[in-house]
């Protein structure tokens, strides 16, 4: 059905979900760095995954597209799908502990995330919303 591949062909769902899963590990391992922040020789992780969510999208800054039909044009096929969380340790300068946890920066990264998880639900309802109206045919 030619509505059905409209609303729900593209990537956007899957980028949406992917985007909320790694948003809510980097929570978690941000939640790590501040519960070890006294403990000696703990080193800061942190998780990229704008750069992770722009590399399986394809686009470093750019719109690729990919000819699907030589009459159409459609976005790359991306693996989204394969993403995985990947921590990495941060090179921060560590105490005389051996400890490079600053919590002012991971409260910051911490409300950052927030913002960016509560703006992909946002994002999430109001497409929700738009599918619903152009089902029943009602002004969003």
């Amino acid at each position: 059905m030619l509505l059905d591949k409209l609303l729900f062909s593209d990537n956007v769902p899957k980028a949406m979900k992917k985007s909320l899963d790694l948003m809510s590990t980097r929570q978690s391992v941000i939640s790590s760095n501040i519960g070890n922040l006294d403990t000696p020789g703990f080193k800061a992780s942190e998780i990229d995954f704008q750069g992770q969510l722009r590399e399986a999208l394809g686009s470093k800054g750019q719109l690729n597209l990919q000819a699907t039909n030589e009459k159409h044009f459609g976005p790359k096929n991306s693996n989204i799908g394969s993403m995985t969380a990947d921590p990495f340790e941060e090179e921060d300068a560590a105490k005389s502990n051996g400890n490079n946890v600053d919590v002012d920066k991971e409260m910051a990264k911490m409300a950052e995330n927030q913002i960016f998880y509560n703006a992909v639900i946002q994002l999430m309802m109001k497409r929700g919303s738009t599918v619903r109206a152009s089902i029943t045919e009602t002004a969003t």
